[in-house]
């Protein structure tokens, strides 16, 4: 990559924007590209570089944006004929060159965020792991409960920390030690946070469930509350316990990944007429399409959900989840 190319990269991620890169790997002639011809490629299909001209340019941006999709490099070939190795995706030439090129994309994201709620040891802890790893750290400490500073977390902090770019991860951890912790898990449960781990007793743990469906929070977003939060090392001190966190958060990442990559391996192969699904635009659960959850129609088409909690929240402000 040039210098431009590498300013515009880093510009990207600190502008918190996924890209692609593009690189030609290999070439027989007649092509227009050469190896180490490299590209960014936004979401939106803007290409900055040089891949090739109309043979090439405009499959490899369609791929480019795939793979922002599913997160997963490939190796394009152009040209030729099928051969038998796997881990190439074959693509026709769309012009009468009879030159070859195979281009490599591969998905870059920027940092996750990690959103920590508490002032306590814990809290600071998880923290500075954070940053070592290469987080986006936000820290809500709030203020003394006693003196009148409001909660520790409140729901316009988390609103904002939530509008985050898509392709981008938010976790969240609660380590309030009590104070205030119900309201913080409540705004971040809102705010969708793709991991929302709480530092807590199991038996507070109840309590703060108990809560969360007496104030009308969907029973799966409670469910994928982690509680007491971390990984069962046998944590003691601050430290570990955040190491028990951040390995936790680290363990659900990557299945998360390996599910979406089996995923898509399972949709290439699932026969047509297989049962339909949707995604619930309150929790973003997937549910069947059968008829068998709670539905609602809106704007001329039918929204499924996955439970009535998840419907009236949408029907009460439509405009919100659409």
């Amino acid at each position: 990559m040039d210098r431009d190319l590498l300013r515009l990269a880093a510009r990207l991620l600190d502008e918190e924007t996924p890209y692609a890169v593009a690189t030609v790997v290999r070439r027989e002639r007649p092509s227009s590209a050469a190896p180490g011809n490299t590209a960014v490629i936004t979401g939106d299909g803007a290409v900055h570089g040089w891949i090739g001209g109309s043979c090439t340019g405009p499959e490899v941006t369609r791929h480019a944006i795939a793979s922002l999709g599913d997160r997963q490099p490939r190796l394009l070939a152009f040209g030729g004929s099928p051969g038998p190795r796997t881990d190439m995706i074959h693509v026709p030439m769309s012009c009468g060159s009879e030159g070859k090129v195979e281009v490599h994309v591969n998905p870059v994201f920027p940092a996750p965020r990690l959103l920590v709620a508490g002032s306590s040891p814990i809290a600071q802890a998880v923290a500075r792991l954070g940053e070592a790893m290469g987080y986006r750290v936000a820290v809500a400490e709030g203020g003394d409960a006693d003196a009148g500073a409001g909660p520790v977390l409140d729901e316009s902090f988390a609103s904002r920390y939530a509008a985050r770019p898509a392709g981008v991860a938010l976790y969240a951890v609660v380590a309030t030690m009590g104070q205030g912790d119900e309201e913080a898990v409540e705004h971040l449960a809102a705010a969708r946070a793709d991991y929302l781990g709480v530092v807590v007793s199991p038996k507070r743990m109840r309590r703060v469930r108990e809560y969360l469906a007496e104030r009308g929070v969907c029973g799966s977003r409670i469910a994928k509350v982690r509680g007491p939060a971390g990984l069962d090392i046998g944590a003691v001190r601050p430290e570990e316990v955040a190491v028990s966190i951040l390995a936790e958060i680290v363990s659900l990442a990557r299945a998360g990944a390996r599910a979406m990559e089996e995923a898509g391996e399972e949709d290439a192969a699932t026969p047509a007429g297989a049962p339909a699904t949707a995604t619930d635009p309150v929790c973003g659960m997937t549910v069947p399409a059968d008829g068998s959850r709670p539905s609602s129609t809106w704007q001329g088409r039918t929204v499924h959900f996955c439970c009535p909690g998840c419907r009236a929240r949408f029907e009460a402000d439509p405009a919100a989840y659409a």
